[in-house]
């Protein structure tokens, strides 16, 4: 018989937007769906409306993901509720909708071992004053619900991270990008002296940065995550060869078998 396998490091794996290869980014049942497998975390994304209600979305518009149009923020939180936010990803899901930040957060009360990583899409450049109060909401929302200890928060506005570890006194556990400039231009502050973890891009031609950006992220006491949109094996192995800690994965359920089959992870 073969020798078990020898488990070097438990990676963890992320559902990006819940299991958004085959459900609807951002809704319930994708969460569900992810809970179910089960992940190590959740990644979504967090907006807020018009009547300063925080709902999950990607983008800035409603346009992609569901039947209606324009930005999230001209909506209330019950005219965004009317939305079909599952037929674009097929008929069967016709009729989800788009969830509150508290449905999901009442969901979590269930699965209290799951982290969960929480982006900001509301940016200081489309307004600071906007932004900030939403980042706010969100905040107070997972104080609320006992879910600071387990959340990460990130955003691809390094001064919207800034904002956050300085308006909270450096107690909350950040997520930034990397390269560096992914974090836009306004930064005044080494991401590396308040980030817990980054996620590493490469380009499109080759989706892993190289060893020495993963060493160097190691070296600098931050968390190398890593995402591949494709959840290409290749990309998987060279990143965990690399150090990689955690995969957010848009097909978890691949990830979570990959990373057990070669090793990484145990069943």
């Amino acid at each position: 018989m073969p020798e078990p396998k020898a488990f070097s490091r438990h990676v963890e794996v992320a559902a990006h937007r819940g299991y958004s290869r085959f459900y609807p980014e951002n809704t319930l049942p994708a969460f569900e769906a992810a809970l179910r497998l089960p992940v190590d975390s959740l990644e979504f994304d967090l907006h807020m409306t018009r009547d300063r209600e925080i709902v999950l979305m990607h983008d800035h518009k409603v346009d992609r993901t569901t039947d209606g149009n324009g930005p999230v923020r001209s909506f209330t939180s019950s005219q965004i509720k009317t939305l079909d936010a599952g037929s674009w990803k097929g008929e069967e899901f016709a009729g989800t909708r788009v969830p509150l930040f508290s449905e999901l957060l009442d969901m979590l009360a269930d699965y209290p071992d799951i982290t969960i990583n929480v982006e900001l899409k509301d940016y200081p450049e489309h307004g600071a004053e906007w932004a900030f109060e939403s980042a706010g909401r969100i905040i107070r929302m997972m104080e609320k619900h006992k879910v600071l200890d387990r959340c990460f928060i990130n955003s691809w506005s390094g001064e919207m991270l800034e904002y956050v570890d300085r308006e909270y006194d450096h107690s909350l556990r950040l997520h930034g990008y990397f390269p560096l400039e992914l974090m836009g231009k306004n930064l005044t502050r080494d991401p590396y002296e308040y980030l817990y973890c980054i996620c590493l891009f490469g380009s499109k031609e080759k989706p892993v940065c190289d060893r020495e950006s993963f060493d160097y992220v190691i070296s600098r006491g931050v968390a190398p995550w890593v995402h591949y949109p494709d959840d290409n094996p290749d990309s998987y192995e060279e990143a965990l060869r690399y150090g990689a800690q955690l995969i957010t994965a848009n097909d978890p359920a691949f990830a979570l078998a990959y990373l057990q089959e070669h090793g990484y992870r145990k069943p």
